[in-house]
Order: C-alpha cells, then structure tokens, then sequence
C-alpha cells in the first residue's frame, strides 16, 4: 500500500503547489492591474482669483480615487523666475479616495516677483505604476495678475435734494479696477456703474432712499476686489421723511370673484381666502421676478432728458398705504408701489423713454405688463394692459406705444400702473417726470468734476416733498 500511495501524495503536492502558484500569479497580477491605476489625480484651487495682491489665501483640494497620493507640488512663474510655495509628500497606505485641503500662502514681494503677469502651477503625483512606475500625474496652470497697489474708494458727491422714497445719486472714485462696486442700503446692494461723464475710475451708483427714513440714514460705499478684503466708506444723508397717504379700499363680492376666477382659480370655495393668497404671496412672487429682469441693465444711460408722464388723471399714488375692508372688517395691508392714471378705456401707452424690453407679459397682481431697461440700473414698469405691442429684446424710443390700458391682473378698472425701478427696488415716478429734478440730482452729479476728499460722511440739505403729493382726484379707485 505505501509504494502505491507515494506517488499519489506526490501528485497531489504537484497540484496543490501549482494551484497556490497561479492564485499567487493571479493576485499580483490582479494587484499589478490596480496598481497601473487609469484615473489621474484630481486638482481644485480655491479661491478662482485672478488678482494676487500683497498676500493672498488660496486652499488646494486634491485627490486619488485608487492608489492614493505620493506628493504635490505648487510653483508660481514670473518670467525666468520660479518659486516653491507648496511642496507636500504623503506617505504609503493612505486612504485612496480621500481628499486633502492644503491650504497655502502666496506673499509675491517676499518671494522677489514683481507687478504684472505670472502663472500658478499645481502638479501632482498618485502611487500608482504607470508611467514606469513613476505615477500618473496631473497638473493645474492658473494666470494670474500681481498687483501691489492698495485699493482706494474716495467719496465725491451725493445728490442734495432727498426725500423718502426717492431716488439718490452718489458718485465715488476707485483707483483700479474692482469685481463689483456701488452701495448698500439697509440689506441690499446697487451696483454702480462707470460715470458716463466723469474722469476714469469715476462711478455713479443710483439708489433708493427707505421710504420710511427717520431724517438721517447711513449707506456703505462698498468696493470688493477680485482677491483680497472689501473696502467700505460711511455716508450720512439727510432726508426729509414723508407722511404718507393712507387709503382704505372697500371689498365687493363681485370683485374677490374676478379676483378668484382669474387669478386664484384653485382656491374657488373661499374667496376671501382666494384674494388674500393673491394679494401676499402672488404679489411677493411678482415682486421678485420684477427684481430678476431688473437684475442686468445698460452700463450706460439709454434715457434722454426727463421721462414723458402718460396723461391720465392721478388715482392711486406712490406709497399709499392701503388699508383692505370686507364686511366692515380690516382684511388686509399693503403699499402701492406706483402711480396709477386714468384715462379712456384701452388708450395707447407711450414709452416714459427711450430703452429696450426686458420684460412683456402677464404678471400676476400686475396684470399684463412690460418693463424697460433705461440703463445704470433705473427700470419703468407699464402694467393692467389690455393688450401688449412689443416683446422682450425691442429696443423703444420714447412715445413708443407699448400697448394699451386694461383692467387685467388686481385692478379694479381700466387705468395704466406705472412705476419706476432702481435694480428692481421701487421709487417715486414724480422726480424722473420732473426735468429739473433730473437735471439737477442725476445730470449735475454725471458731469461734477469733484476731487477726492477723505471725508467719509456727507451731509444732505432736506428736500422738498415737491407738488402733487396731497389728496388724489375725486374718482373711482383703482387697485
């Protein structure tokens, strides 16, 4: 039995040793594959600027999703020089897949550049046994602009004449080019625009004043370069507040059924509940589409001289605060937002001034609705039309008809809804009907050739409400 055995015990190890052989071939070869690794390394630099002043911050992410990291490496180039300001190895058996943030320094005066151009260059090396066991690579080239000069927002000049709700006017100076400047007012920002007529790296900015402004308000001239902190400046206006109108405007039933048949037809059970969804969200939301199209204007004024009234008679006005009454219950509050004129039924509605459409179609409360872009910012809104006679794109010239007067959207008769905008915020429309105000606040102000001054707050005489602001005509009212 055992000279039988023998050989079979011999076979037997012959197999099981080349059964081991081949799974030990299979597994280098299998970690061989793996190791080749088809995936480069992945590279992100943040921030994405492209002006590097004195000192600037920047974070690497980078990554391997097989083999992981070996080293990286970042340089900047200025012409024949070139400097190390990140170099990072990493050692065997990291997490493949994961990513690091290696954040980093760049001081370019310290390092010997100079102002002008120069390049960013990220590489990066995996573990991998491509490339004849060198690893795959990846790389990242960034251009960049150095500048060593501090950036610089020199108040100028501001519009004297202010009231609340009304349009203001500064013009500031910067000393180099900047990603967005202009001035924040309470939460919001207006952009600014290079003065038409001013020296170069002058700006105008157009902004509204807070309708309820309690004599004296504090706005930001704000100025964000590309990389680098924001630069801000205080200017302190006087404004002359304004008592405004309230206005108290009855509920028929009638009237809620228009409102729920052709704006809130979902709601058809309640029609107090159908109006007041109209009346709060449907006007938030249409509020807010107005501040989208007014969100990109001309850089340059698109208006000539002052802007043409439409000859209605005057109903509702700028800034009323409307009180809503049904069943001699106080239902609702709101502010109107325009001057509403009345005329013959489905007149033609010229132009305020020369523009181009940014906005024509139905809108909601507002009804059928066409907006126009007049450049720095500054918008006209034409709304209850009947029927609308351009659309989105039309370059107009004032007196341009636009359309017709209606009664569509929350109105409760045939009348024109006309309001003007600073990127998207409503102002009053009896200062750009007024060529003197014009003139005076907004041209004068263009063409002031005024010099720096280091003053950083400025003083505004108390204006004038102007003519018109009393009682409406007697008449029907509109909504």
């Amino acid at each position: 039995m055992s000279l039988i055995s023998k050989p079979w015990r011999g076979t037997a190890n012959l197999v099981i040793s080349g059964l081991l052989g081949l799974g030990l071939i299979a597994a280098l070869v299998w970690y061989g594959v793996g190791r080749l690794d088809r995936d480069d390394p992945t590279l992100e630099l943040q921030p994405e600027a492209q002006v590097v002043g004195i000192k600037a911050g920047f974070t690497l992410k980078a990554g391997d999703r097989t083999t992981g990291l070996r080293e990286v490496r970042v340089t900047i180039t200025q012409d024949a020089l070139e400097k190390v300001v990140l170099e990072r190895t990493f050692p065997p058996g990291g997490e493949s897949g994961s990513e690091v943030d290696l954040p980093f320094t760049l001081e370019p005066k310290s390092l010997g550049l100079k102002e002008g151009k120069a390049l960013i260059k990220v590489r990066a090396r995996d573990r991998s046994w491509g490339n004849w066991f060198q690893g795959r690579t990846a790389t990242l080239d960034r251009a960049v602009e150095i500048d060593f000069v501090p950036l610089n927002l020199a108040f100028l000049s501001v519009s004297h004449l202010l009231h609340s709700g009304g349009t203001g006017a500064i013009i500031y100076r910067l000393n180099k080019a900047v990603k967005e400047s202009g001035v924040q007012v309470g939460g919001h920002f207006y952009q600014g625009y290079a003065n038409p007529k001013g020296a170069k790296g002058d700006y105008l900015v157009l902004f509204p004043v807070p309708r309820e402004s309690a004599g004296a308000d504090r706005v930001e001239l704000v100025a964000r370069p590309a990389t680098g902190d924001e630069v801000k400046q205080t200017v302190t206006l006087q404004v002359k507040p304004r008592k405004w109108r309230q206005d108290k405007l009855n509920l028929s039933d009638n009237f809620l059924q228009k409102v729920s048949s052709s704006l809130a037809p979902g709601n058809p059970g309640d029609l107090l509940a159908a109006f007041l969804e109209v009346n709060r969200e449907m006007r938030r939301a249409n509020h807010e589409k107005i501040r989208q199209a007014c969100s990109h204007s001309a850089p340059t004024p698109l208006w000539s001289g002052a802007f043409q009234r439409y000859l209605g008679k005057p109903m509702a006005r700028f800034g009323d605060k409307r009180t809503y009454i049904y069943q001699n219950k106080a239902v609702d509050q709101q502010v109107h937002l325009g001057e509403d004129l009345a005329n013959l039924e489905h007149t033609p509605v010229p132009a305020a001034n020369n523009g181009v459409v940014v906005l024509a179609e139905p809108l909601g409360i507002y009804g059928n609705t066409v907006i126009l872009d007049h450049g720095l910012g500054v918008f006209s809104q034409y709304s209850h039309l009947s029927q609308i006679d351009v659309k989105g794109g039309d370059k107009v010239e004032k007196g341009t008809v636009l359309g017709r007067t209606g009664s569509t959207g929350l109105a409760g008769g045939d009348h024109l809804h006309f309001s003007m905008l600073l990127q998207g915020e409503f102002v009053d429309p009896l200062e750009w009907w007024d060529p003197h105000w014009l003139k005076d606040q907004v041209e004068k102000q263009m063409a002031a050739a005024a010099a720096p001054t280091e003053v950083s707050q400025a003083t505004a005489k108390p204006a004038r409400a102007g003519k018109g602001k009393g009682k409406s005509a007697k008449g029907k009212k509109r909504r």
